[in-house]
């Protein structure tokens, strides 16, 4: 080798940050006094990696406050890094990179197989990496959209480290577009070319599920914005999410159902209107909620439902974002929902716990405080598919299954074979039991906790909380079964 000399810097090369640090006030034109260094300097947030925070924002910081003496901005957003279900680094050297566009568009296996061995830096490596990939991804990626994908990635946004990407994800948030899809061809089909209550001088008699959801979206309104404001886009995403599919969809939507047949088949205009106006202006404010987490279908949707809910406007890029206003909040349309939805839940239990099929109609006995389930016995009878519901002082004693929600007692009016639901309770206790003592022993095993990823190891925890709590349905059920 080279004999040892003494080093000297080379004069023409300066630090590789240098130039980025100026990037703040050198683009906006920098030491002139231009416009855009006006208006642009400071900004209010940085988004970046937390690899270069030193090298690049804390030198941003100091050199801009050196030249311009401001600070360029407050706030910075460090992007965790996106690891493989596994919780491995993706890499190209380890074949699990995922490219956005192939989670969009979707990828064939060959595809994705080409692409995950193409330029690797260890040839040796092509074999397992193929392996691994087919395993994964045997039919290739199914395209999931760029909503789906945008939005996973947002509820995934949480203030850690890392973050774990599942696949599987993608899949559930592409099927909540398609309840927004869903939900949004509903509305119109039921408020296209009718009377949506618009017109201020025609009455509008709302129910209590009608203020309800109001409320509801005042509540969803202050959250996303409150979360948006943090830069917990996790939380703003889980959100929106619960408002559209729980509350919007799986409730509010099925209960509009049956107000407007009710309406309409007894000629309640005054109801159809107030329904009809709760379901286009609640789904417009809806659709500019979900619009920056889900562009493109919002935007395609709004096109058809703004007309209706009475705004104007080319786009729904431009429109000013919903803001929540508390006073529309009602408590008592919140504590009559709340009894609506237990009063439902339980008839549901028990038609579950008799075995009544779901295309199978069932009669109710309710004892109790009846004045609220008369009230809202239309409803109750259509969610929970009943024939008829019968009003008495007292349940009778029998083997049927009984529930109790607040001052209701609840049963099904069927016969029961003693002896047969005895054995199938029986058997499917059996089964249970079989079941906990095999999760419990793999959870038992130090090895499979250790080396099994941290998402498998939870999922095999809450599948035992599942088993227990199903447990402690069936052995009461049985004990009356054995009376």
């Amino acid at each position: 080798g080279k004999p040892a000399g003494a080093l000297r810097q080379d004069e023409d090369v300066l630090d590789t940050w240098f130039s980025s640090a100026l990037w703040c006030h050198s683009t906006l034109g920098w030491p002139e006094d231009t416009p855009e260094l006006r208006t642009f300097l400071p900004s209010s947030v940085l988004i970046t990696g937390f690899d270069i925070i030193f090298f690049w924002v804390v030198r941003m910081i100091m050199m801009t406050t050196y030249f311009t003496g401001k600070v360029p901005f407050r706030d910075v957003y460090i992007n965790s890094i996106v690891r493989d279900e596994d919780g491995q680094k993706m890499s190209k050297s380890k074949g699990n990179i995922l490219d956005p566009l192939d989670l969009i568009d979707g990828a064939d296996l060959d595809g994705l197989l080409a692409k995950q061995t193409s330029g690797l830096m260890l040839e040796k490596q092509r074999e397992t990496i193929e392996k691994r990939t087919r395993r994964q991804f045997p039919r290739g990626i199914p395209a999931f959209g760029a909503d789906a994908v945008r939005f996973t990635f947002a509820s995934l946004a949480t203030f850690g480290r890392t973050l774990n990407f599942d696949l599987n994800r993608c899949d559930g948030y592409r099927n909540f577009c398609n309840k927004l899809w869903n939900a949004t061809r509903f509305v119109l089909m039921n408020v296209e070319g009718k009377d949506v209550g618009l017109d201020q001088s025609q009455p509008r008699v709302e129910s209590f599920v009608d203020r309800w959801l109001l409320g509801r979206l005042q509540q969803a309104k202050r959250d996303i914005s409150d979360n948006l404001g943090a830069y917990r886009f996790d939380l703003a995403a889980k959100a929106l999410y619960e408002f559209v599919w729980d509350e919007y969809c799986d409730w509010y939507v099925e209960l509009a159902k049956v107000q407007l047949s009710r309406a309409e088949s007894a000629s309640d205009t005054a109801s159809a209107r107030a329904t009809r106006y709760t379901l286009v202006r609640e789904l417009e404010a809806t659709l500019r909620l979900a619009h920056p987490f889900m562009p493109f279908i919002t935007e395609e949707l709004w096109q058809h439902v703004a007309p209706l809910a009475g705004k104007a406007g080319e786009t729904i890029s431009v429109q000013p974002f919903p803001q929540a206003r508390p006073e529309r909040h009602d408590p008592g349309a919140e504590q009559e929902m709340a009894l609506l939805k237990e009063l439902v839940g339980a008839v549901r239990e028990l038609r579950s716990e008799a075995g009544v099929g779901p295309g199978q109609k069932a009669a109710l006995l309710v004892a109790g405080a009846v004045d609220f389930a008369r009230s809202v016995e239309h409803y109750v009878t259509s969610l929970a598919r009943l024939s008829d519901v019968t009003y008495v002082e007292a349940l009778p004693t029998t083997h049927a299954p009984v529930r109790i929600a607040e001052h209701f007692q609840l049963m099904l009016d069927i016969k029961v074979d003693v002896a047969g639901e005895r054995e199938r309770v029986a058997k499917e206790i059996a089964q249970l039991e079989g079941k906990i003592a095999s999760a419990e022993a793999k959870l038992a095993n130090e090895s499979f906790v250790a080396r099994a990823p941290a998402h498998v190891v939870k999922q095999e925890r809450d599948r035992l909380a599942g088993f227990h709590a199903t447990l402690e349905k069936l052995r009461p059920q049985l004990g009356r079964l054995s009376d």
